[in-house]
């Protein structure tokens, strides 16, 4: 059987892992192209680093449980120290939103080996935190990743099974046969004065935040919703203890942990942004920031501040991801949509996005939950119909 020529669009987490898959797990030939002058410089470069497999959402859950055992045990000489420390997380509830969170925590669909703790084992690792939290689970295996070796993992991988990786390559159109099917891409960059076609099986539209601009140049408008977050690490504290486990607040949505020495915080706020736009700061997020040190730990409310930034996240309409065929197009695949489950489930959506990119259907279970055509309208859906070649 030929090998697929694959493009990938995207040099962030998404688009790293799915070349990954496509070349070191099914033997395409992969070209990756990357619009920045490094990979991964917006969103992967850009969020807090946590894993956190606990999510409410069992669809998403099993993902991040699958991409955590790869990250805890990654191949030979995929890193040459470990992805993960796992600090464990603690995932607590105020009064409001306990509740809440009793229904889908000790639920194994949406947890792995989740355990209520008493609010003691919180104090302990914590000290500082006010009163307010009700109740507490704890996930031992979760922490924190070193995502620089895990971008950079998937990415030398890929190179070294023979994908080529073009870093400054803006993709701006998709290259359509006289059929309608998606035969390639169009990019420019510094050392192409003209566009440059590059032709392939198949195209994986991987590009966060941008992801949808190339199919939008082709005739394939889809919606996306790029949301601005900001964190923010303290000056070191010698009160903060390196090892502490990562606390995420439900009800009041106000995370924090140990970094460099300080403190990582963030009051997980959501404004709905221009792509362009979702890295420009905010001062008046400060005082949210603020407002919410001060309830949760007030001891440290006069830190001084070591670095302030905000990131991108990209959500479809419903929160899930964007995973498989575009039904409009034959040849055209979607990895994005990946909102702030990016980096806890990286590993297995380039895995998804890889098998249905080179024809092999994914179990149904698995993939069906984030096929693009949910979010389309029916009418979109007509021109060419879904894709065909795909092995059961």
């Amino acid at each position: 059987m030929a090998r697929k020529k694959v493009v990938v669009v995207g040099g962030g987490i998404a688009g790293a892992a799915t070349a990954w898959s496509l070349a070191r797990e099914h033997g395409a030939d992969v070209v990756l192209l990357e619009c920045e002058r490094q990979p991964g410089a917006h969103a992967t470069a850009r969020n807090a680093a946590i894993l956190r497999t606990a999510i409410h959402d069992p669809c998403l859950h099993a993902l991040a449980r699958d991409s955590a055992r790869f990250y805890r045990e990654p191949p030979a000489g995929f890193a040459d120290h470990p992805l993960l420390r796992a600090c464990g997380t603690l995932l607590c509830a105020t009064a409001e939103s306990a509740d809440e969170l009793a229904l889908w925590a000790p639920d194994e669909r949406c947890n792995e080996e989740a355990q209520e703790v008493p609010l003691t084992r919180l104090h302990s690792a914590w000290p500082q935190l006010a009163p307010g939290v009700t109740r507490c689970w704890l996930h031992p295996q979760d922490g924190v990743l070193d995502v620089h070796a895990i971008l950079h993992g998937f990415l030398s991988g890929a190179r070294q099974a023979g994908a080529e990786l073009r870093m400054g390559a803006q993709v701006v159109d998709l290259l359509r046969d006289s059929g309608g099917a998606i035969v390639g891409v169009r990019w420019i960059g510094s050392g192409a004065p003209t566009p440059q076609a590059v032709e392939a099986d198949a195209v994986v539209l991987a590009g966060g935040a941008w992801a949808a601009e190339p199919a939008a140049a082709a005739g394939l408008p889809l919606e996306l919703h790029p949301r601005r977050r900001h964190l923010l690490v303290t000056a070191p504290l010698s009160a903060v203890h390196p090892g502490a486990p990562v606390v995420w607040i439900l009800g009041d949505e106000f995370y924090f942990r140990p970094e460099s020495g300080g403190l990582l915080l963030s009051a997980c706020d959501e404004e709905e942004v221009e792509p362009a736009h979702g890295e420009r700061t905010q001062p008046v997020v400060l005082e949210a920031l603020a407002r919410k040190t001060q309830r949760w730990l007030p001891a440290f409310l006069g830190a001084q501040t070591a670095h302030f930034w905000a990131a991108t996240r990209t959500f479809a309409d419903d929160q899930r991801f964007l995973i498989g065929p575009d039904p409009r197009a034959v040849g055209l695949y979607w990895a994005a949509a990946l909102g702030g489950h990016g980096i806890s489930c990286g590993y297995a959506v380039g895995r998804l996005a890889a098998a249905w990119a080179v024809g092999t259907r994914p179990a149904t279970s698995e993939s069906e939950p984030f096929l693009p055509a949910r979010i389309l309208p029916a009418a979109s859906m007509t021109a060419i119909g879904a894709p065909t070649g795909v092995k059961a």
